[in-house]
């Protein structure tokens, strides 16, 4: 395999987002924007969508030497970090895991739990990098971690989030080297 410049990514286009429907809604089978039930989140900050595989293994190995002659993987953990930057419903109800706000004269209550559950959802996450898209589509995640939430003023209020991504998922890509070109 030759060195190719065509297939490196920068991604982060305008148009790269993150879609959420409840959890059980069809995922999209082409790259077009998935449609209700999905909604964008919004703005995103600009440390953009981290993916993180872990992997845990167990070696086994021979008397002889000490020699390892297999290693078997044990466990797979996939993870994905965005930080949302738009405080909307949806948003807020990822991280505190509310129920919807009820309106009076102008006014939106929203009741914090005292508890927060597993907040699940499908996903698309959405990378654009000029011409080439990709959507990482994920059956399920599992909101799991929160980052502290600022309110100050020297910087954006970020709603940070951990998810791990449970069950099936895949990439759509229309990036020339999976496409054969």
């Amino acid at each position: 395999m030759a060195k190719n410049r065509d297939n490196v990514r920068v991604y982060g286009d305008l148009e790269s987002e993150v879609f959420l429907a409840p959890k059980g809604s069809t995922l999209p089978t082409t790259l077009v924007d998935p449609t209700s039930p999905f909604e964008s989140i919004g703005w995103l900050s600009e440390d953009g969508i981290s993916f993180e595989v872990s992997t845990d293994s167990e070696k086994f190995k021979a008397w002889q030497g000490g020699a390892t002659l297999r290693v078997k993987i044990t466990s797979t953990e996939k993870t994905i970090t965005f930080q949302a930057l738009e405080e909307t419903p949806g948003v807020t109800e990822l991280y505190f895991d509310h129920g919807a706000p009820t309106v009076t004269t102008g006014v939106a209550k929203v009741d914090l739990p005292e508890g927060i559950g597993t907040v699940e959802r499908a996903a698309v996450f959405k990378f654009v990098d000029g011409s080439v898209t990709k959507l990482l589509c994920c059956e399920l995640i599992q909101i799991t971690e929160r980052g502290t939430l600022s309110h100050t003023n020297s910087d954006m209020t970020m709603y940070e989030f951990t998810a791990e991504i449970v069950g099936d998922s895949y990439i759509l890509t229309n990036a020339p080297a999976y496409l054969g070109e």
